[in-house]
């Protein structure tokens, strides 16, 4: 029998479990800075929809999955096959998401629910092409029922709604055409998403943008994956890659700013001001790089898959 009292033993384990804290957060800082922790998690399976903030997510090549479905995994398409997004039509910003099983569900005001399946077998037949900003990808047809839906919603004609199956062709965010260079490597897969699989914000500059607002906005404006809170106002524009749990990112660029962040996520309207567009541009630009565009956040490829939840340990490499 032990002579060890409860209390010993517990002390023992605690300082146990505090050596084993420690020694980790010691390895992660050798190569990496801490800076903050995960406070906000967001997937936006339905391109330019409504979004799910969610608790844990898995990290994918094409984005942040969660229960299965992935970041921007489904997609407007247009007769012409171009994409629409808010920047058209700023009431899809009203156009709510939930996950039930295997199927996704699409509601908006005045419409019945429109269920998707989540894993819908690809029929070569029903398969089309998708130009996402400069290269044409594929897409698997929703079908009749959800064409009809969103044509309705929108009071359009000729719209589907497109799904990227697994087997069907991705992205490669290497790809883009910008004017600057970029840090996107050969193999950095996108699926609908306009030029990387994940976004990340640090919280406080959003706390910076809204203390120059009459109107304060939201993060969802902005559309994030991830939200950073403890770290400086912009200071992630400073890092080159970033550790969130056992994942690893790297920095490819700056998220650079369009009209869709004036697009009110809760009323579907956008601001007659150009709000916060417009005082974004008085203190977000660089000019020598990225012309008339501001920037907010930053744009990740991932150098690692795996899990991460809401209070992860955020580790950042600095530039």
């Amino acid at each position: 029998m032990s002579d060890l009292s409860p209390a010993t033993v517990l002390g023992t384990l605690a300082a146990g479990a505090l050596i084993k804290h420690l020694s980790a957060a010691y390895i992660a800082s050798k190569d990496f800075v801490y800076v903050g922790k995960i406070s906000e998690l967001h997937v936006w399976p339905v391109k330019s929809c409504g979004g799910l903030k969610v608790d844990k997510g898995q990290c994918e090549h094409t984005g942040l999955f969660y229960g299965g479905i992935g970041d921007r995994t489904w997609v407007i398409v247009s007769p012409d096959g171009g994409y629409v997004t808010q920047r058209q039509e700023p009431k899809m910003a009203l156009i709510k998401i939930r996950l039930q099983g295997n199927i996704l569900i699409l509601e908006a005001p005045g419409m019945p629910t429109l269920e998707l399946p989540t894993k819908p077998q690809t029929i070569r037949s029903q398969v089309g092409n998708v130009k996402i900003k400069v290269d044409t990808t594929e897409f698997l047809d929703c079908g009749e029922k959800s064409a009809t839906w969103i044509n309705k919603y929108l009071g359009r004609q000729g719209l589907k709604i497109g799904f990227s199956a697994p087997d069907l062709h991705k992205r490669d965010a290497i790809t883009a055409e910008k004017l600057w260079k970029h840090n996107a490597k050969k193999g950095d897969m996108l699926a609908f998403s306009d030029y990387s699989s994940y976004m990340l914000m640090s919280a406080k500059s959003m706390d910076v943008l809204n203390s120059k607002l009459k109107k304060p906005v939201y993060i969802l404006n902005f559309r994030p994956n991830f939200v950073v809170e403890g770290c400086e106002a912009f200071d992630e524009e400073h890092w080159s890659e970033v550790k969130i749990g056992n994942v690893k990112f790297r920095n490819i660029d700056d998220c650079t700013r369009c009209l869709l962040t004036t697009v009110d996520p809760y009323t579907g309207e956008k601001s007659k001001e150009e709000e916060p567009l417009k005082t974004l541009r008085t203190f977000r630009c660089r000019p020598d790089r990225y012309g008339p565009k501001p920037v907010m956040g930053i744009c990740l490829a991932p150098d690692s898959l795996g899990g991460v939840r809401v209070g992860d340990e955020v580790f950042v490499k600095y530039k």
